[in-house]
């Protein structure tokens, strides 16, 4: 007998339980620079759309998003990213080319994977190498 496997069975995205909150996570996020323009004195910025790839199943069903998918923005840009100014939050990530869900994992790993003092520098490494890449790396010189 031939066992027929349907592929438009998928499980429901929706987190069963509420995710636990991070405040170390969320204390180290401010001592990083801005994800978008490289200065400091940021706030945890939470991505709160759906990434299923990335384990980001935004916020619904009274949920709310983890620890996990938060980003160092400045005070100016984490109110631009929430103001709908630029169209849905994913419009404000892809107007600043970055995928907020793989930047969270990678800054999550880091902090998870080493000492805090060698998790700020490599992930403030991992954030200038991004903003090196598209010209918007600030110089010492600038405040």
């Amino acid at each position: 007998m031939a066992f027929r496997i349907a592929n438009s069975i998928r499980p429901d995205p929706t987190p069963a339980r509420r995710p636990a909150k991070k405040p170390a996570y969320l204390a180290f996020i401010h001592h990083l620079p801005c994800a978008v323009s490289g200065v400091y004195g940021v706030q945890a910025a939470h991505v709160s759309y759906t990434s299923q790839w990335h384990g980001a199943y935004g916020r619904g069903k009274g949920t709310k998003v983890p620890d996990r998918f938060a980003l160092p923005l400045s005070p100016s840009e984490h109110a631009l990213q929430h103001s709908g100014k630029l169209g849905s939050e994913r419009d404000y990530w892809a107007s600043k080319g970055i995928d907020p869900h793989e930047l969270a994992n990678a800054l999550w790993g880091v902090f998870c994977d080493f000492d805090e003092a060698e998790a700020i520098v490599r992930c403030t490494a991992i954030i200038n190498q991004r903003l090196a890449s598209v010209g918007a790396l600030r110089s010492r010189d600038e405040v």
